[in-house]
């Protein structure tokens, strides 16, 4: 053969070759037609097309549409507007067949209906799968998902690729979309559907991620008349708070919560989510335990046991902290429960140290109930500045005042290391033992505190007095009384027992019983203690003890302001009256104005 024979050969074959790899542009619809035709027998579908239509041959077979709209027969899903784009089976277009191994919609508008959706027999679907399946891979770029019965479930900046190579062989997907503003990236996510359309055990997996958390499922999956999941999970929240803002999912006293994992062995069916044994992570403190989710109520009910060695509970105390204005009043701000009750809770914790702010307590057994504009916190035990505690706190509003009821009972609770451990100052130690229960009703924490009533009732047995030494006051007095009045402060007190007993009403509690017996000496005490407006005005008066019943008392102190500012004060005229110096001072006493004999009498 010349080599002018071969160089013309060449040429042609170029020329083919070139030809081939160029997309035609087709001005007629009988390209569109056909894959119409083969959309519609195979998936259901229709394909309409108003703009461009390209076919290429190289380096695979290729069609593409331009401004398409692709509808389901039965209407439950329609893509409008962008690119379709399909990859050909070489074998069929040889015997004049097109029938797409791949189909990729880009730009696309895609609106559909949640009902209609799950009303479809996916399982019959799946079934018709067992033939040979026309597209392998379905690819989806730069398009947004609209429902016309769901609210606020839009998706924007859809980019995903499923693959599914033959019935035998497991679905496979990967993909992102945006969902309120942040972007969702399904990592992984595959199972297999001819065996979920038998209703036998099919491997399945999925793992979603988003900035604000991470979820991650493998196991076995099963359809049927009652669907499950088994196997292990993982649920991340890097802030359990930021994610309900952005997924409007409500959780309880998810305002109150950062960081939170959920790690175990897992089974999902209609009717509960649970975890046999599961790791719960919150902040830096680990929890073990059981914990499952109720699905078939009204109301999703979160239940579960939990133990921790340590747990730090100090956030979810912070909003009695909050109870508080800034000018150290209580505040006027609304009580609202509805974002800390938005679903129930069933929950029993129990923890070797647990630590509400300041406090530290061991050994505690705790249960939290939340239904909906309820809260009730209970204490069944717990070990705190070495004795014991126990109470029972509940919270209700519901469309009106917050009613608050509290009650508890301590024993055997050394002051000293107790007042030092909530920061305030140690001006008395000793065991304490006592009991106390409130209610009261109101809007706001002011006026709550405003209407609450109630007794509370305190003993300390075996303690001092720090900063005050009575005895040696008692001593000074006898001596030189003024003398005591400027020298009281400084020592201490070591008494017997102290006790009180006190009457709430309309927020201010009277002292019905006060009384501090020590070896020497005797005190008395009685005043109001204002939980309105947190202060207090007290008056004590101390005898020695082995005075004469109707003698007068030796010294008297005036107790009085702020709890954040208390004031101690000797009063002064009694002790001025007792200097023999100062006493002239007084002039004598006059007797009551009753006794006094007429200054005159008239006829």
């Amino acid at each position: 053969m010349s080599r002018r024979v071969v160089f013309l050969i060449a040429l042609i074959s170029l020329a083919v070759l070139g030809a081939a790899a160029v997309p035609w542009t087709l001005t007629g619809s009988r390209l569109s037609s056909t894959v119409a035709g083969h959309l519609r027998k195979s998936y259901g579908l229709d394909l309409t097309v108003e703009g461009r239509s390209t076919f290429a041959v190289l380096p695979t077979p290729r069609v593409k549409f331009e401004n398409m709209t692709l509808a389901a027969a039965d209407g439950s899903a329609k893509a409008e507007g962008g690119t379709l784009r399909g990859e050909l089976r070489l074998l069929p277009l040889l015997f004049g067949r097109l029938e797409l191994s791949e189909v990729m919609i880009s730009e696309t508008r895609i609106t559909a209906s949640h009902e209609a959706l799950r009303a479809l027999d996916w399982a019959g679907l799946f079934k018709e799968g067992t033939k040979p399946i026309p597209a392998r891979r379905l690819i989806v770029a730069a398009s947004s998902l609209s429902w016309t019965d769901l609210k606020n479930a839009s998706l924007d900046r859809i980019n995903g690729v499923i693959n599914w190579e033959g019935a035998s062989s497991p679905l496979y997907a990967v993909g992102s979309a945006s969902w309120r503003g942040e972007t969702v990236t399904v990592e992984q996510a595959s199972f297999t559907p001819n065996l979920l359309a038998a209703e036998q055990l099919s491997p399945f997996s999925l793992t979603l991620s988003a900035p604000s958390g991470r979820l991650a499922v493998t196991g076995e999956a099963q359809l049927g008349s009652d669907p499950r999941v088994t196997g292990e999970s993982l649920i991340q929240a890097k802030s359990v708070r930021n994610f309900t803002r952005w997924s409007g999912l409500e959780l309880p006293f998810a305002s109150l919560i950062d960081d939170l994992s959920i790690q175990g062995d897992v089974s999902i069916n209609r009717r509960r989510l649970s975890w046999p044994s599961v790791a719960v992570t919150l902040g830096g403190d680990k929890l073990d335990g059981t914990l499952s989710v109720r699905l078939d109520a009204e109301r999703p009910l979160i239940s579960g046991t939990l133990a921790a060695e340590n747990l730090n509970l100090s956030d979810f105390v912070r909003p009695l902290a909050e109870a508080r204005a800034r000018s150290g009043g209580w505040s006027e701000d609304a009580i609202d429960l509805t974002r800390a009750t938005g679903s129930d809770l069933d929950l029993r914790l129990s923890a070797t140290n647990a630590q509400f702010g300041r406090i530290l307590v061991n050994d505690m057994a705790a249960g939290v109930l939340v239904q909906p504009g309820r809260i009730e916190a209970s204490i069944g035990r717990a070990d705190l500045g070495e004795g014991t505690f126990k109470g029972r706190l509940s919270l209700v509003s519901v469309n009106g005042p917050a009613e608050l009821k509290g009650q508890a009972s301590f024993e055997r609770v050394d002051l000293g290391p107790f007042l030092k451990a909530i920061g305030e100052p140690r001006w008395i130690a000793g065991r304490a033992q006592g009991q106390f229960a409130l209610e009261g009703s109101g809007k706001n924490p002011a006026e709550l505190m405003r209407k609450v009533q109630g007794r509370m009732s305190v003993t300390v047995k075996e303690g001092e007095l720090i900063g005050i030494a009575l005895d040696d006051a008692l001593r000074r007095v006898e001596k030189r009384p003024l003398l005591a009045f400027l020298h009281w402060k400084g020592g201490r007190t070591p008494f017997d027992q102290a006790q009180a007993h006190v009457s709430v009403k309309n927020g201010i509690g009277v002292i019905t019983e006060g009384r501090l017996t020590a070896q020497e000496l005797i005190a008395s005490f009685q005043g109001d203690i204002s939980l309105a407006d947190r202060a207090l005005d007290v008056k004590a008066d101390v005898t020695l003890a082995k005075g004469a019943p109707d003698s007068l008392s030796a010294i008297a102190f005036e107790v009085s302001g702020s709890w954040d500012n208390i004031l101690v004060r000797p009063e002064v005229r009694p002790l001025i009256e007792r200097s023999g110096a100062a006493k002239p001072l007084f002039g004598p006493r006059r007797p009551p104005l009753t006794n006094q004999a007429p200054l005159a009498t008239a006829q």
